[in-house]
């Protein structure tokens, strides 16, 4: 019985080291599928047909390609007997794999499906999981100190837990756009916008402070609210200056909070 417990044990920590190590490379083909295949449209294209004014301006979205890269660069080292079977392989291996699973289904569906609450409800999953990430990097290995820890942990899962945060209220957004719930033109547009902007901030701000003051997750959530203050420069100014003052918000609590967590 514990040699077949301890079999069991081995094939799953391959399964997981395997699937850590593919799954990232998934990503940059999904996020071409449309372009491989035939298949669809861009991800551009759908994002343009459902924008609304919590949609970050397009060159933010550049952000994906060093979180790729950093995903690749774990996956690669935690394969490595180097990194196999380390306290960090064991704790981000499984949410970083599942992240990078449910960002190919989402792109792959954004191309082929269009924007809806089925986009939601992945995104839901992919925001689960990179703040699992982030909250397992935070708590269980704040004590290690090496360079994969400041290079490529500690950046990856803040900025993406940090981006994606910001991203799943746009996400909500644009499918209430196009199922007709979210108003568009006017003040009602206008208010229904800094009210989502408002609920992005306040999510952010709480996972701030119950973080301590993670300045890579402000980052993340600071480069998408920035984003979407240019997006609305001049023509919302009300929606731009709401978006402007949760990202003051967000810098306000990570410097707070970074401040009493220091010695």
């Amino acid at each position: 019985m514990a040699v077949s417990g301890r079999n069991r044990s081995m094939n799953t920590a391959r399964l997981r080291t395997l699937l850590a190590l593919i799954l990232p490379m998934l990503q940059p083909l999904a996020g071409g599928f449309s372009a491989i295949t035939g298949w669809g449209q861009s991800i551009g294209a759908m994002s343009a047909a459902s924008q609304t004014p919590v949609t970050p301006a397009g060159y933010a979205f550049i952000i994906w390609t060093p979180l790729f890269l950093l995903m690749i660069v774990w996956g690669i080292w935690q394969a490595l007997p180097a990194g196999r079977n380390t306290p960090q392989a064991r704790k981000l291996d499984w949410p970083l794999a599942a992240a990078a699973a449910l960002n190919c289904l989402w792109m792959i569906l954004a191309q082929t499906t269009g924007n809806g609450w089925h986009l939601v409800i992945v995104m839901a999953g992919v925001l689960a999981v990179s703040l699992t990430a982030f909250w397992a990097e935070r708590r269980y290995l704040a004590g290690e100190d090496g360079a994969i820890r400041r290079w490529v942990t500690a950046p990856l899962t803040g900025v993406l837990a940090g981006w994606v945060s910001a991203a799943f209220f746009a996400n909500l957004a644009s499918a209430a756009k196009v199922t007709g719930l979210f108003p568009m033109g006017g003040w009602p547009e206008s208010l229904a916008a800094a009210l989502v902007i408002l609920a992005a901030g306040g999510f952010a701000a709480a996972v701030l402070t119950f973080g301590r003051g993670s300045l890579w997750y402000a980052a993340g959530a600071a480069w998408a609210l920035l984003a979407i203050v240019v997006a609305n420069l001049p023509g919302q100014v009300v929606v731009a200056l709401v978006a402007a003052a949760m990202m003051a918000l967000v810098g306000a609590i990570a410097v707070r909070e970074r401040a009493r967590a220091l010695p």
